[in-house]
């Protein structure tokens, strides 16, 4: 079997071609995951709170709604400026659609803190402590 040889200048000229084309195929970096939103501090003005619960919710759900108001209100002294809405994702269904559509609602108590043009700036959800609360209003 007769062995061929290639000039250098085809043997660089067919490397130079593959990393073009390496570098050329490669996928732009995906960026970092996005991180869960977490309470923060706000720099506009709260100026509602939506409280969303459940009515027939078992024993688990109902003491972790529960429990998320009772911190809600604790947070909320002092700010007597805040109007606070309590609907029930069972049985007001017409009234809790509008803040689906602005944030999804992964598990009860859902808590909208919006400002005084009704624009959402934080959602709290699952169990809520008042610090959380107390982060978001600043």
């Amino acid at each position: 079997m007769k062995r061929e040889s290639y000039p250098l200048s085809m043997i660089l000229l067919a490397l130079f071609t593959l990393v073009l084309l390496s570098v050329s195929c490669q996928q732009p970096a995906a960026a970092a995951p996005e991180k869960p939103p977490t309470a923060k501090v706000s720099k506009t003005k709260i100026a509602k709170i939506v409280f969303i619960g459940k009515q027939d919710a078992c024993d688990c759900t109902r003491k972790r709604v529960d429990d998320s108001y009772a911190e809600l209100q604790s947070a909320l002294s002092g700010h007597k400026d805040i109007t606070v809405e309590r609907i029930r994702v069972d049985t007001d269904r017409a009234q809790v659609e509008p803040y689906r559509k602005l944030r999804a609602i992964m598990v009860l108590p859902a808590i909208y803190l919006l400002d005084g043009a009704g624009k959402l700036i934080e959602m709290l959800q699952g169990e809520v402590k008042s610090e959380q609360v107390k982060k978001v209003l600043g």
